[in-house]
Order: C-alpha cells, then sequence, then structure tokens
C-alpha cells in the first residue's frame, strides 16, 4: 500500500484548508464496512489490495483542492468542498458511496460498501484531530446502521454528539454531590384510612447554583449508561438512613421510606455488600426501609428477583415492584417472590371515567389484597379516583391529588412536627 497519503499528510492539507477557505470544506471519516471479515476470508494480501482500490476510486473521483489519506486498516478521511445544504450533502453522498461501492474490483469481491460521518467546517474551525473525532463519531455504527449496507451521518444535523453530555456528567456528579447540590426529596405515600404520612418514596432532584433544577431526565439516563447510577443510589441511601434514624431520635416517630434499585445494582451481584456497608454507618430501624423493584427490570428474571429479594429480606429489609401495569406486567414474578407491596402504575389513572381503566384497577387491587400484598397507587391526580380507589380498600395513594415531591426539610415540618394529615 506504498504510496497512499497518510494521517500526517492530510492533516497538513487540513490546516492548509483552515487558513484559507475553511468553510467550504468537509471533512469525511470513511471505513470499509465489514473489512475485518473481508481480511478473514481473503487473507491480508487481499485486504491491502482492497485498501488500494478503495483509495484509487475516490483519489480518481474527488475534484481540485480535494484531497483523500488511508489513515489505517479501512480507515480513510476525506477533505473535500461541501455544500451546506443538507438535501445537497445527501445527493454528494450518494454519488461517492457509488463510486466506491460499484468500483470494479472484480465478481470474487463483489461490492463493497462503507459508512462515513460527515464534519462540516466553519469559519473558525476545529483543530484536525477535534474535527476527525466529530466525523468519526457519527461515523461509528449505531445498531441500527451496522446491519445495513452502507449509511452515514451529518455532524450537528443527523447526529449530535452525546458523549459530551455524558463527560460532562460524569465530571459534574460527583462535586454535585459532594457540594449539596443533588438533593433528597421525597413524595409523601398517604394512608388512605386515616390520612397519615408514615411512609414516602425517595427521590433525587439536582439543584444547580448557577441553572438552578436540572430534569431528572436529563441526567438519570445519562448516569444509567455510564454506571454511574450506583453511586447516586447509594448517595441517597445514605441520606434516607441518616433522617430515618434522625427523626426517630427527635420525634419518636417512625418513616417508612422506600428507595429505587437501579438495573445496575440489581444485576450487580455484590450490591446487598455496598449498601450493607452504608447502612452500618447509619443504622436505623430495618423496616423502615423498603427497596421498590421496577417492573420493566424485573419482567422475565424470576430467578433473579428471588435472589435479591431473599438477600434483601435476610438482610431485615423489604421489597415491592414499582410501575405494576406499565407494560408486559410478570405475575409470575408476584406469585414467586416475598415481595410486601405493589405500587400500582400511574398510566392506569390516566381517565377516571374509562370503565375499562376501573375494571383492570379493581382486578389488580383485589388480586393484591388476595396475595397478601400492601397497594400504592402512583400518580393520582384526581379525588374521583380517591373515593373509588378507597371503595376498593387500596391502602396508599401517592400522588398529585394530595402532595408533589418535597425537600426534607419541608417533609420533616409538616408531617414528623406538625403531624400533618391529609383529607381522605
Amino acid at each position: 500500500m506504498s504510496g497512499l497519503n497518510d494521517e500526517l499528510w492530510i492533516k497538513e492539507r487540513y490546516e492548509q484548508v483552515c487558513r484559507k477557505n475553511p468553510a467550504e470544506y468537509a471533512l469525511i471519516s470513511l471505513k470499509i464496512k465489514r473489512f475485518r471479515i473481508f481480511n478473514r476470508l481473503f487473507g491480508r494480501e487481499a485486504g491491502d489490495w482492497l485498501v488500494g482500490q478503495v483509495y484509487e476510486a475516490i483519489r480518481t473521483w474527488i475534484g481540485e483542492d480535494e484531497y483523500v489519506a488511508h489513515i489505517q486498516l479501512g480507515y480513510f478521511n476525506l477533505l473535500v468542498h461541501m455544500p451546506e445544504d443538507y438535501e445537497e450533502i445527501f445527493q454528494y453522498i450518494i454519488k461517492l458511496n457509488a463510486r466506491i461501492r460499484d468500483w470494479p474490483y472484480g465478481d470474487e469481491y463483489g461490492k463493497v460498501y462503507s459508512g462515513m460521518g460527515v464534519y462540516r467546517l466553519t469559519d473558525q474551525p476545529k483543530d484536525f484531530y477535534t474535527a476527525q473525532y466529530n466525523a468519526d463519531i457519527c461515523r461509528v455504527e449505531s445498531p441500527e446502521s451496522v446491519l445495513r449496507n452502507s449509511h452515514f451521518e451529518v455532524y450537528g444535523e443527523t447526529h449530535h454528539d452525546t458523549n459530551l453530555g455524558s463527560y460532562n456528567m460524569e465530571q459534574n456528579i460527583r462535586p454535585a454531590m459532594d457540594h449539596g447540590d443533588i438533593k433528597l426529596y421525597l413524595q409523601p405515600k398517604v394512608d388512605l384510612k386515616t390520612g397519615e404520612v408514615t411512609q414516602a418514596e425517595a427521590l433525587v432532584r439536582w439543584i444547580d447554583p448557577k441553572k438552578g433544577l436540572i430534569p431528572v431526565s436529563d441526567f438519570l439516563p445519562e448516569l444509567e449508561k455510564n454506571g454511574l447510577i450506583g453511586d447516586l443510589d447509594l448517595f441517597l441511601f445514605e441520606r434516607v438512613c441518616k433522617n430515618i434514624r434522625r427523626w426517630l431520635e427527635l420525634y419518636g416517630k417512625k418513616i417508612r421510606i422506600s428507595v429505587n434499585l437501579s438495573s445496575d445494582m440489581f444485576n450487580y451481584r455484590y450490591f446487598l455488600k455496598e449498601y450493607a456497608a452504608v447502612y452500618e454507618k447509619y443504622p436505623c430501624p430495618k423496616d423502615c426501609i423498603e427497596f421498590e423493584l421496577l417492573e420493566s427490570i424485573v419482567l422475565n428474571q424470576v430467578d433473579q428477583v428471588q435472589n435479591v429479594v431473599g438477600q434483601l429480606k435476610n438482610f431485615g429489609f423489604s421489597c415491592s415492584l414499582d410501575d405494576f401495569g406499565s407494560g408486559y406486567s410478570s405475575f409470575s414474578v408476584l406469585t414467586n417472590t416475598d415481595l410486601v407491596s405493589l405500587k400500582i402504575d400511574r398510566s392506569l389513572f390516566q381517565n377516571e371515567s374509562d370503565p375499562r381503566e376501573r375494571v383492570l384497577v379493581r382486578h389488580i387491587l383485589e388480586s393484591a389484597k388476595e396475595l397478601g400484598l400492601k397497594t400504592v397507587a402512583e400518580g393520582v391526580e384526581t379525588r374521583g379516583y380517591v373515593e373509588y380507589l378507597k371503595s376498593l380498600g387500596c391502602d396508599y395513594i401517592q400522588g398529585y391529588v394530595f402532595y408533589r415531591p418535597m425537600p426534607v426539610e419541608e417533609f420533616e415540618e409538616r408531617f414528623l412536627k406538625n403531624g400533618e394529615r391529609a383529607q381522605v
């Protein structure tokens, strides 16, 4: 493959362009799809030959003041004139792809497909390696594109770099915990017989000093993707234990708080060891702590549910099934594990005049009662549903009809100091 331009060469061309008219250009990251498989099937020499052929197909197609370089294996960088209009970019890539795909490689090898990432330069272009990264990141095959023949994405248009957000999240979440920006919030669970609040669910809020409240949807999915959700789980659990213990000492009252067990912790073999270590630092009555398992996590994992619930029960904690009815509810989980309560998903309380919703809710509550499970209706917002749930013997309601999530300090003031009750 001697004679092919390399990365240093294309970097020099890139810097020349940036000094003159960068906004007219784009850097394209191009990779021959399934190139490693080709090498295994036909051998390294054939692979080298293919790289040379693809290079030649591109070199003889691009115009004046446009450049191509072989970076490594089946990976190339192109520096070419590129319009701003997406439709024109699309047509350009179609023609480039056809040139590579239909180059006469011979009957033995057939057509060659490629993945491409396009990064348009601006009047104030990034350095070469940043531009190369931007092109690479939208060229990399997604689960949807891996089985397609050729594919391409345009940076900033059809592709947005979520990795930058993930990186920032990793850098910011721990300082936010240390500085007290990550806060424990509690949403009360109202006893439908008495109106008392002796239970709540632990929730998280991120209140940045400059940005204000950061939506949960902006950071929780990222923490789940990058593996930091377990750190957040333990952080909140520590604060739950601290407050339960403090309230018992100050007011002589036991508050039962449920905490969510993320999928990372649910599938982590030694999860209980992590929670036990936190608990031993701030011991409190174990019957005041309940772990909520999301229905979406436990579905079709009865053995793992039995294992997790069994470990928690043996330690002294209890478990409930959260979001029941949100998807394909697994009744086998209810009949084969030692759960103590069932939380009915908010999706079943959207339209109180819909008789179908009422039928489903009634049957779920009747089944739970016969199985000896306590029941919590989550996301209830209307008085009509409060009355209906009372008539069916539902135990608790957790919803805006009574209380929104609130800071720990407000919860303490209203329900421990003042003994506030909801009007049920």
